[in-house]
C-alpha cells in the first residue's frame, strides 16, 4: 500500500508523526478550554469557541497569502513555537488560581490566527516533501487521517489522562505536542524547496495582499473541476454540521433511546470508517479524480439517508461509517488536484480560500441548524441536509460526466519535486 510507501520514507514518517500528536494535543486543549471556561463564565463559555473559530475565519485568507509568500518551513516552526509558549501560559495561570476569561478568549483568538498561516503552509509544501503524485496521495491520506485519528483517540485518552492529570495540565500537553511539531519541521532540513519563486510584479501592503488573492481566485476558476468544488464546499460543509454535529446528537436522544453512549458509538463509527477510507483513497491509483469526489459527496449523502432509515442502532452505525467513508474520497483528490494543477506559489492561497469557505459554510451551518431541528424531527432534517449534500454533486456529474475532463495545468514554475537545498 502506497501509505506504507510514505511511513518507510523518514522524513515524512517524522512529519505525520509529529502531526498525530499535534491533533491529539488540540483535542485535549478544546476539551480543557471548554470545560474551565463552563467553570469560569457558565454559560458564557461558547464565546471562547466562537472565538478561535472566528479568527480562523478572520485571517484563513491572509494565511495562504503568506504561506506562498514566506518560506514555509520557518513559518511553520515559529507559528508552532509561539502557540507552544501562548498555550504554554495556561497552565501556570489555572494552577495558581488566576485564570480569567478574557485569558482563553486571548489565547484562542492567538491559536485560531496561527492556525490559519500553519494550515496553508502545510498543505504547500506536502509535494515537494512528496518527490511524485502517488506518493503525494498517499501523503494527504495520511495528514488528513490526523484530526480523524485524534477524533477516534481523543474521548478514550481524555479519560485516561483525567484519572490522574490535573485539567490543567492538559494545556502543558498541548504545548509540548506543538514544540515537538516545531523540532520535527527543523529536523527535516533545508533540503526541499520550502519557498515558492517569487510572483511577477509581487506588491506588498492590502493592495498587494488583495492582488494575490484576486490572482489566486482567478486561476482557481479557470480550473472547471477545482471551481466547482469549491464553489459547492461551502454549501457541503453547511449541511453536514448541520446533520452530523447537531442533527446525529438529537438523532442518537430522540430515536435511538436518549443515551450518552448510543451517541458516543456514532460518533467512533463515524472515526473509524473516515480513518479506513484514508487509508485506502491514500493507497490506490485514483484515474478520474472528479468522479471520485462527486461519488463521495453522494455517499456521504447516502449515509445519513441510511442512518436514519430504519431507527435501531446498528443501522444507524452502519450509516454513520458509510458516510464518513465518502468524505476522504472528496477530500484528498480535491487536495492532490490543487496541489499539482496549480503552480506551488498559489498552492497556499488556493488551499486556505478552500478551507475558509469550508469553516464558513460549517458555522453558518451550525447556526441554521437551531430552527431547522426545532421545526423538523432529527431524521427529517437529516434528510434535508442529505439532499443539500446531493445535489451539487449530482450537478457535477452532469457537467462533468463519467469521463476525466481534459484539464490544461496552469504554468508551473516548477514540478513538485524536491529542489536543491536553499538557505532558510
Amino acid at each position: 500500500m502506497n501509505f506504507l510507501k510514505v511511513l518507510r520514507e523518514r522524513h515524512l514518517a517524522l512529519l505525520w508523526s509529529s502531526q498525530v500528536l499535534s491533533a491529539i494535543g488540540d483535542y485535549c486543549y478544546s476539551i480543557a478550554v471548554i470545560w474551565i471556561a463552563v467553570q469560569v463564565a457558565g454559560s458564557a463559555a461558547g464565546v471562547v469557541a466562537a472565538a478561535q473559530t472566528g479568527a480562523a475565519l478572520l485571517f484563513g485568507l491572509l494565511g495562504g497569502v503568506y504561506a506562498d509568500r514566506w518560506n514555509r518551513r520557518a513559518t511553520m516552526i515559529a507559528v508552532d513555537l509561539a502557540r507552544a509558549g501562548v498555550v504554554g501560559m495556561l497552565p501556570a495561570l489555572a494552577l495558581t488560581h488566576t485564570l480569567a476569561l478574557w485569558h482563553l478568549l486571548l489565547v484562542a483568538v492567538i491559536v485560531g490566527s496561527l492556525g490559519a498561516l500553519f494550515n496553508p503552509a502545510l498543505q504547500a509544501s506536502l509535494p515537494a516533501l512528496s518527490g511524485d503524485t502517488r506518493t503525494l496521495q498517499a501523503t494527504n491520506g495520511l495528514m488528513d487521517a490526523t484530526r480523524r485519528l485524534a477524533r477516534v483517540l481523543g474521548p478514550g485518552l481524555v479519560g485516561i489522562l483525567a484519572t490522574f492529570l490535573p485539567l490543567a495540565h492538559f494545556f502543558t500537553l498541548d504545548a509540548l505536542s506543538f514544540a515537538i511539531s516545531a523540532l520535527a519541521l527543523y529536523s527535516l532540513g533545508r533540503h526541499f524547496a520550502w519557498k515558492p519563486a517569487p510572483q511577477a510584479d509581487q506588491r506588498r501592503g492590502i493592495r498587494g495582499i488583495a492582488g494575490d488573492l484576486a490572482g489566486a481566485t482567478r486561476l482557481a476558476r479557470k480550473h472547471g473541476p477545482i471551481a466547482w468544488m469549491l464553489a459547492t464546499n461551502w454549501l457541503i460543509a453547511l449541511a453536514w454540521s448541520a446533520a452530523f454535529v447537531v442533527g446525529v446528537p438529537l438523532l442518537a436522544d430522540r430515536a435511538l433511546g436518549g443515551s450518552v453512549t448510543v451517541y458516543g458509538l456514532m460518533v467512533g463509527a463515524y472515526g473509524v470508517g473516515n480513518v479506513l477510507s484514508n487509508l485506502v483513497i491514500g493507497s490506490v491509483t485514483i484515474q478520474r479524480r472528479v468522479l471520485v469526489m462527486l461519488l463521495g459527496r453522494l455517499i456521504v449523502a447516502g449515509g445519513f439517508v441510511l442512518m436514519v432509515s430504519v431507527p435501531v442502532l446498528p443501522v444507524a452505525l452502519l450509516g454513520s461509517a458509510l458516510a464518513a467513508t465518502g468524505g476522504p474520497m472528496a477530500d484528498i483528490p480535491l487536495l492532490v488536484m490543487i496541489q499539482t494543477d496549480l503552480p506551488s506559489n498559489q498552492i497556499g492561497k488556493v488551499s486556505s480560500l478552500e478551507m475558509t469557505l469550508e469553516s464558513g459554510g460549517s458555522t453558518l451551518g451550525l447556526l441554521l441548524a437551531i430552527p431547522l431541528f426545532r421545526y423538523l424531527s432529527s431524521a427529517a432534517g437529516i434528510i434535508i441536509c442529505s439532499l443539500v449534500i446531493a445535489l451539487p454533486s449530482i450537478g457535477g456529474l452532469a457537467r462533468f460526466g463519467f469521463e476525466e475532463p481534459t484539464i490544461r495545468p496552469a504554468e508551473r514554475e516548477t514540478a513538485p519535486l524536491p529542489a536543491k537545498p536553499e538557505a532558510s
